[in-house]
């Protein structure tokens, strides 16, 4: 639908226009008449058949529908037209303000609108930068044959000595605060004032603050009174605050015992020889070192860009990317276990975290998205499907039931975005001035 019509563009701020579009009465007549014979056709008017009714009564009988037809057909041809005349591409429609429609009337209307930044490109190859040398020490690949150990550690029994830190301790315990029973101060804290056969660490990840040390030279049998001050920002508010007794008796001890770094280990490592294994550590290691430095890099590359940029950013669109951000934050922590509980006492947190990174994000991704532009990059449905492919174990889910519900949110074309910034921040870091 193609006709002539008087369109006025207003800025209304940053990244927001009004469009102020009439149509001419010839047309809005037109329209009109056009809607009348259709209803005329189909009309169904007590006293006449189908389609025999006078027009001025099926005009009066639906002057309602007839109206919001007009308008139906109208302002969206109007609008595209608009937005053709005037070279606009939007990325929100926020508001079409109310019409009236009169026959051999104009129909003048509305649009407010967030439209794309306008700017200009800094100038992004060559941009400067300084590598650090990624260095594995010998220290560093020791603790983590040290950690490989521990990870493969045995608890055994001891007897004949007191509990020592690091030790698991088997206990029986009750808690008191200023004379009241904890479990009756906090019944639904399931094991905060009451256990029987309770294995907790004799150091600082013991199931208390402090409750550690008061379990430290005790031996299997012995009795202790345990002191816990618990602090004023603990979970439970009815211990909060307070200072409160444990009754322990000390049931059973369990020494940590690491295993012998013999041919059985090295053959379930993976390797021949110790020194082997310290080669694939070393060399891991520094595969990692080398990953963290370049996306240490391309932040760089983002802090240089968004300093050299300037730009505004459509407010509609960073209320989406917050949005977004928490969805994605709330989805991921669901999937770890995190409580509806939990997620819910911090609502605030994730909510602030989430805006105060977004508008940053979208500028960068305007910022990117133009160099992708200009560079041509382009993302591939493999590229997509691997993407998603490596996103799957991280939500619990297989790649296509994960793809399914990226669909419903009409979230895939958010995962080619992420894509082809990606693509572009490793195009600019090999563009890039890096001195060693």
């Amino acid at each position: 639908m193609c006709f002539s019509m008087n369109v006025t563009v207003e800025d209304a701020g940053p990244c927001r226009k009004n469009l102020r579009i009439e149509i001419p009465a010839e047309k809005v007549g037109e329209e009109y008449e056009a809607v009348v014979d259709a209803y005329t056709k189909a009309a169904r008017i007590p006293g006449f058949r189908q389609g025999k009714a006078p027009s001025h009564l099926v005009r009066k009988h639906y002057a309602k529908e007839i109206e919001q037809e007009v308008k139906d057909r109208l302002i969206p041809a109007g609008y595209h037209e608009a937005l053709k005349e005037k070279k606009i591409d939007p990325v929100a429609v926020l508001d079409v303000s109310e019409v009236a429609v009169s026959p051999g009337q104009p129909m003048a209307f509305s649009v407010s609108l967030d439209v794309p930044p306008d700017f200009s490109l800094p100038e992004y190859a060559g941009i400067s930068l300084q590598r650090k040398k990624v260095e594995v020490k010998d220290e560093q690949v020791a603790d983590t044959i040290k950690h490989i150990l521990d990870q493969n550690a045995r608890w055994e029994d001891v007897a004949g000595r007191p509990v020592q830190k690091g030790d698991l301790v088997q206990i029986d315990y009750e808690g008191i605060c200023e004379n009241k029973a904890i479990e009756e101060l906090a019944p639904k804290a399931a094991g905060l004032g009451k256990g029987k056969d309770f294995w907790t660490m004799a150091d600082e990840n013991s199931f208390l603050p402090g409750f550690a040390d008061g379990l430290l030279g005790a031996n299997i049998g012995e009795k202790r009174q345990v002191q816990v001050d618990f602090n004023a920002e603990f979970p439970e508010k009815a211990v909060a605050g307070r200072k409160c007794t444990y009754y322990v008796d000390v049931k059973g001890i369990r020494e940590k015992k690491l295993p012998a770094m013999d041919s059985e280990m090295l053959k379930s490592l993976g390797v021949d020889s110790e020194e082997g294994l310290k080669t694939r550590i070393r060399e891991d290691m520094r595969k990692f070192g080398e990953e963290q430095e370049s996306r240490r890099l391309k932040n760089e590359i983002v802090k240089h860009l968004l300093e050299k940029t300037k730009l505004d950013v459509p407010e509609s669109v960073v209320q989406q990317e917050t949005r977004d951000t928490v969805y994605d934050i709330v989805r991921e922590q669901s999937y770890r276990g995190v409580s509806r509980e939990e997620i819910e006492t911090r609502k605030g947190e994730i909510f602030e975290a989430a805006t105060r990174s977004a508008n940053d994000k979208v500028k960068m991704n305007y910022i990117l998205h133009r160099i992708a532009e200009q560079e041509k990059i382009e993302v591939s449905e493999e590229e997509i499907s691997g993407r998603i492919a490596e996103m799957a174990p991280r939500y619990n889910a297989k790649p296509a039931e994960l793809r399914a519900e990226l669909e419903k949110r009409d979230a895939i074309g958010k995962i080619g975005e992420d894509i082809r910034v990606t693509k572009t921040l490793d195009l600019l870091l090999a563009k890039a001035n890096v001195k060693d």
